[in-house]
């Protein structure tokens, strides 16, 4: 007599259709980020990208349509500059110098990031340090050493009606921190956002 054979394993009985369960994997340790507190003290101890992002309405009086220009950029952080062009570029290239040299950052990071969802990122609207992580980013990579170019700042992108309140412009670029941010950036990101004036560093020349 033959043994009688045993049912099916129960994991098989959904062979025929899609899964109804799913899996979201948070990394080690991770659970569901709540609010900006929480990711920015997160931020403070593991890997994690910043995105720096400047935007300028119509109606804001820095506004200018066309940003080709030394002077119209650096009244985003010295707003009665009164240069000329050739003065407002050696002037601005300066101030991202200085900038660049008060930021406790690597010497390199990766850029990029543009996929990434809110959750995975942390956002700050500061202008000078949104100027020297795009006037020092080469392809995938911000270098400290790098030269400071305006060429990058001349070109925003063009924030479209329906994306925002109102027609504008905006600077933004994402910078990977691997060992967490540096505590420069976590006291900027401290301040409330009304406090993330552009910093003034020399008077006026």
């Amino acid at each position: 007599m033959k043994p009688r054979a045993e049912p099916p394993p129960g994991l098989l009985h959904n062979s025929g259709c899609a899964p109804r369960a799913s899996i979201v994997w948070r990394g080690f340790g991770r659970g569901p980020i709540s609010d900006d507190a929480e990711r920015i003290d997160a931020a403070r101890r593991r890997g994690s990208w910043l995105h720096v992002c400047i935007k300028i309405g119509q109606r804001d009086s820095r506004y200018h349509r066309d940003w080709n220009s030394a002077g119209a950029l650096l009244q985003l952080v010295e707003q009665d500059h009164g240069l000329d062009e050739e003065a407002a570029g050696r002037r601005l290239v300066d101030l991202i110098e200085e900038h660049s040299r008060r930021l406790d950052w690597p010497p390199c990071l990766l850029t990029g990031g543009g996929a990434l969802g809110r959750n995975e990122q942390i956002t700050l609207d500061h202008v000078p340090t949104a100027f020297v992580a795009l006037a020092k980013s080469a392809g995938n990579l911000w270098l400290r050493a790098r030269p400071a170019r305006l060429a990058p700042l001349q070109a925003p992108s063009l924030i479209e009606p329906g994306g925002a309140p109102i027609r504008g412009v905006e600077w933004h670029q994402r910078l990977w921190f691997p060992d967490g941010l540096p505590e420069s950036l976590l006291a900027q990101l401290a301040q409330p956002p009304r406090q993330h004036q552009p910093l003034r560093t020399n008077p006026k020349r």
